[in-house]
């Protein structure tokens, strides 16, 4: 069974909006619905769990039940208190769901639900590939030059930009697998990732890399939203 795991439980505080921004419009269609529909039209997704802030989850009902969101396939759980345990309790939750019928080969995608213009390609694309790695990744060739400066202020290493990618997500991995993972990490580990990526290479696990896009960014601020409207008006996006 493959799940997609949708992370909304930011309060995305840089927007300076009176609700977080999965539920600020871009175009006539709140991120929340947009994002969540795009998964829900791909038949490789079986089911959406989608992590809340408890504090906006009856919000969030009513307003995908507002824009008819299919909520026989979407399930919304409380999101942890950082973004790697919101992605735990999404792993917890799918396996829940499969109880005994839980296999080696049940896959999860993980992906913020700020990234609303993730392409039927790139969905895909993961469940495909996650099959030929311990986790996949979707990134993008940086285009820029890029500085390591350890203090802040003085760079120290240029690395070849051909080698450096610049992580987006989705990610994908099988489920049984990454649990196995968490229960074996120490509280300092678990205080220290943000996205699986990370915890598979530091411990000695492959992770393959997805080809990304530059319109699958990230929605964070008033630029963000200004750049997601024009790619609307002017039929990129649909």
């Amino acid at each position: 069974m493959n799940f997609a795991g949708i992370l909304a439980g930011g309060i995305g505080s840089r927007m300076e909006s009176s609700v977080p921004k999965q539920f600020l419009k871009i175009g006539d269609t709140p991120i929340v619905v947009r994002t969540l529909n795009t998964f829900l039209r791909e038949a490789c997704v079986d089911k959406v769990i989608l992590a809340m802030n408890p504090q906006w989850e009856d919000y969030c009902k009513n307003m995908l039940t507002e824009y008819g969101v299919d909520m026989s396939r979407v399930e919304i759980i409380h999101g942890g208190t950082t973004r790697f345990l919101s992605m735990v309790n999404i792993v917890k939750k799918s396996m829940e769901i499969l109880g005994d019928n839980l296999t080696a080969d049940d896959m999860m995608l993980i992906h913020d639900c700020a990234r609303p213009f993730v392409s039927s390609r790139i969905i895909n694309d993961n469940f495909v590939i996650a099959k030929e790695y311990d986790m996949v990744t979707t990134s993008v060739p940086t285009i820029d030059t890029v500085l390591i400066a350890e203090d802040g202020k003085q760079s120290t290493v240029v690395p070849n930009r051909d080698t450096v990618f610049l992580d987006q997500g989705p990610q994908t991995f099988k489920i049984k697998e990454f649990y196995e993972l968490f229960v074996t990490l120490t509280q300092a580990e678990i205080d220290a990732y943000m996205e699986a990526g990370r915890m598979y290479l530091e411990h000695n696990l492959s992770v393959g890399i997805v080809k990304g896009e530059r319109t699958n960014f990230k929605i964070t601020t008033e630029f963000d939203m200004l750049l997601g409207n024009m790619m609307i008006q002017d039929g990129q996006i649909k």
